[in-house]
């Protein structure tokens, strides 16, 4: 029994010391004529322990050029003393001009590679190329591209893994969308004698159609968007009351969706219904949130504003790109599959014409510490 359990416990013969790997920590994906390029962000383990001169990189890029995503990794290894190891990577950065080309020749390699880490994010690099990205340098972070992953995980955006993409990418009734950032002029990291002058700003939103980016959604239409979708964690949205002077910033949370699709004679028809919680974080106007009357002119207001503009998102999308990136037809795969099956081979020209009403339930559950805005005098406050 000694020499099988001998045999069997063989201990760490697999093992591999982090002296022996480079560590991926972002990498990239553009396009050149009928080549890829691809960029990687590597980070230098010794300098992220501070015990090296603060002038000197804590990470360093490396760029590779091939037909395919496999002999780009294989040219980058070709100039690197340590194996690569990708199975850290937070972040995948796409080219915009390779978006809009197609990413779906692409996409088999992550898919295939056991390494893959699915909880990749993969964001589009609006106007840029996605190795402009991995060129930024980013003070809060010893790795500047875990900036972006921060960000993902905090601001509540749309955050898009690996296994987000290719769930959409093969699902039925559901186009992709992906963040999308914007590298653009910071003064505080220009000030600070950086060698990029630029930083990451992530608020808006890719629109995809057969794998290939068709539009953006500023800000504003992705929080609508991710509600319309259930994934929206946070959303802010700032109202104007009608009859007062001044707005409110309004934080919405404990959101959720129902969506409910119907076949009416020759129309497709969706009635979505949108739920939420959320308090008052500002208060710009004359009110008093002490008295409940105007708890519930938020509430009025916000629903009011949300059906509007939600439809009006819904139907710009529906006109300008034909993409179903709210999943109306997975709706029908997963309630009504026998109808799905008549409608998935036209549904691009079903979705662009199908009617689609919105109705919002929303309860405002605090004011904050104050009900009127204590910069007001007495005489100047609406109770």
């Amino acid at each position: 029994m000694l020499i099988v359990l001998a045999l069997v416990c063989a201990g760490c013969n697999d093992r591999t010391e982090i002296n022996d790997i480079a560590l991926v920590m972002a990498s990239s994906i553009d396009v050149r004529g009928d080549r890829y390029v691809g960029t990687i962000q590597v980070a230098v383990p010794s300098r992220q322990l501070g015990n090296v001169s603060q002038d000197r990189e804590t990470y360093f890029i490396e760029t590779g050029i091939g037909k395919n995503v496999q002999e780009i990794m294989e040219q980058i290894q070709g100039k690197l003393s340590r194996r690569l190891f990708i199975s850290h990577r937070r972040v995948l950065f796409i080219g915009e001009k390779l978006a809009r080309k197609g990413i779906k020749d692409i996409i088999d390699h992550y898919s295939r590679n056991p390494k893959t880490r699915f909880r990749t994010f993969v964001l589009v690099i609006k106007e840029q190329e996605g190795k402009d990205a991995l060129k930024i340098n980013y003070p809060l972070e010893f790795i500047p591209t875990e900036a972006v992953r921060e960000m993902e995980n905090l601001i509540g955006h749309t955050s898009v893994t690996m296994r987000d993409l290719l769930n959409s990418a093969s699902g039925e009734g559901i186009e992709p969308v992906m963040g999308a950032i914007e590298l653009i002029p910071s003064p505080q990291i220009a000030s600070a004698k950086s060698k990029s002058k630029y930083t990451f700003n992530l608020n808006q939103t890719a629109v995809f159609k057969d794998m290939k980016l068709v539009g953006y959604l500023n800000d504003y239409d992705s929080k609508l968007m991710l509600w319309v979708t259930g994934k929206m964690k946070r959303g802010i949205f700032t109202l104007q009351l009608p009859k007062h002077k001044g707005n409110v910033g309004v934080i919405v949370h404990r959101t959720s969706r129902v969506i409910v699709p119907k076949v009416e004679g020759n129309k497709v028809k969706f009635d979505i219904h949108l739920k939420g919680e959320g308090k008052l974080v500002e208060n710009n106007t004359e009110l008093d949130f002490t008295n409940p009357k105007y708890f519930y002119l938020v509430e009025d207001t916000l629903t009011r504003v949300v059906r509007k503009d939600t439809e009006k998102m819904i139907a710009e999308v529906q006109k300008k790109y034909s993409a179903d990136i709210f999943g109306f037809g997975d709706q029908f795969y997963k309630k009504n599959n026998k109808k799905w099956q008549k409608l998935k081979t036209k549904w691009d020209k079903i979705f662009a014409e199908a009617v689609v009403s919105v109705d919002v339930d929303f309860a405002l559950t605090q004011s904050g510490m104050s009900g009127p805005p204590v910069q007001l005098r007495e005489q100047e406050i609406v109770k």
